[in-house]
């Protein structure tokens, strides 16, 4: 297990891309009619592995912010304009 730590440390964008990966399985589980959803997924499983102390690059979280922005407003825009 420490070499996991070790890995995702040295190697944040592993982390980023694992926190996805297990984000999104997270989100696809569903017990009876719940489910929680592939953001809400997402974001529990950044908070779980966000405890072990992973120093993301401030360009690499600018850049990421940016993109998540970006898909609010794709799925959102659209909506505001309609009839």
């Amino acid at each position: 297990m420490h070499w996991i730590i070790e890995t995702l440390q040295r190697f944040p964008e592993i982390a980023i891309f694992l926190t996805l990966a297990v984000g999104f399985a997270i989100g696809g589980i569903k017990l009876g009619k719940f489910s929680l959803g592939n953001v809400t997924g997402v974001l529990v499983a950044g908070v779980l592995i966000g405890q072990i102390n992973i120093s993301i690059s401030p360009n690499v979280k600018s850049v990421f912010f940016l993109m998540f922005l970006f898909a609010v407003g794709y799925s959102v825009g659209p909506n505001s304009f309609a009839d």
